[in-house]
């Protein structure tokens, strides 16, 4: 699932860097130079390009939440639910006002809940977890809060 999720990042960063440099420069390139009538095209192949990054950025995500669902259970779910939410409203708008804006929000929102879920005492994060399971089930007897010194 990490491999996914790399994979998943790197079709983002390459495609979605591919939108800007298409729609962003070239197209604004030639439309400086007169050239109208190329730009419409330029801008196809870019939304073309940014929504295939967009793609890999789910793909990333849901391969992340995975892993992070493996390790540390239902504490992810408000997060993952977020960052879908996110990645579902990026796939139709870029960074502007408002839909844009607020999807960054969202993003930033999602990475915030998915670190906090993720950030716990060592002591509470066992090797063997299951998803869905509560720190305190499968603890050692040993070192179980109320076990006797």
């Amino acid at each position: 699932m990490t491999v996914l999720s790399w994979a998943g990042c790197l079709c983002f960063a390459a495609y979605y860097s591919g939108l800007d440099a298409v729609a962003g420069i070239s197209a604004g390139t030639v439309v400086d130079h007169g050239v109208h009538g190329a730009a419409g095209r330029l801008f196809a192949t870019g939304d073309e390009l940014g929504r295939t990054g967009v793609y890999g950025l789910a793909v990333a995500s849901l391969a992340a939440c995975a892993v992070l669902w493996r390790r540390h259970g239902v504490r992810v779910l408000p997060g993952a639910a977020v960052l879908f939410a996110a990645c579902w409203s990026f796939v139709g708008s870029h960074i502007f006002w408002p839909k844009g804006v607020f999807t960054m929000l969202g993003f930033a929102v999602a990475f915030a809940l998915l670190t906090v879920a993720a950030t716990r005492p060592a002591e509470d994060v066992r090797p063997d977890a299951t998803p869905g399971t509560l720190p305190e089930q499968g603890v050692p007897p040993e070192h179980a809060p109320d076990a006797a010194p």
